[in-house]
């Protein structure tokens, strides 16, 4: 019973940390850093060999080890969408993404994003095609606030929306 609990716990750690390792992986990957995601995909690579090699090893023995396996990987799930949570929290006077929305009609989506605390510039402005359209553009403090607005512009008729990652928009 001890070796279980001994082995267990390896198991559950090294799963969670898998999973830390492998989350971290992707928001490098999703920054272009080709050398970081190199070096971390090496090391999730080895955290994961020898946790599926010590549960291989073990199996025959206890069966239950499989379950320390699981419960880690779920624990592991539960704790990196905590740490996104916290990277989440707004920064004063941090800009996370810039938004830039045309649209024609929906004339009520001003006064709701004024309504829900946005901080956008409105004008109107005449495209190629000869249609005067509604611009409105400005920064989103945080991920929440973008998963905000893409909710409250879903389903809406004749809108054009792009919403970019701050560190990709340069002040002149």
């Amino acid at each position: 019973m001890e070796a279980l609990l001994i082995s267990g716990g390896i198991v559950f750690v090294g799963r969670i940390l898998q999973d830390l390792v492998f989350n971290f992986k992707i928001e490098m990957f999703n920054r272009g850093k080709v050398s970081g995601v190199f070096g971390i995909n090496f090391i999730e690579s080895i955290i994961g060999m020898s946790v599926i090699a010590m549960v291989v090893g073990y199996i025959g023995d206890d069966p239950r080890l499989l379950l320390f396996l699981g419960l880690g990987s779920s624990v592991g799930g539960i704790i990196v969408i905590k740490i996104r949570e916290l990277m989440n929290v707004k920064i004063v006077g941090q800009r996370k993404y810039y938004t830039r929305i045309s649209f024609t009609g929906n004339k009520d989506l001003v006064d709701i994003l004024k309504a829900e605390s946005y901080l956008f510039t409105v004008k109107e402005q005449e495209f190629l095609d000869g249609k005067t359209r509604t611009i409105v553009e400005g920064s989103l403090e945080n991920r929440a606030r973008k998963e905000k607005l893409k909710g409250i512009l879903k389903g809406r008729p004749d809108k054009l929306a792009t919403i970019i990652p701050a560190r990709e928009v340069y002040w002149v």
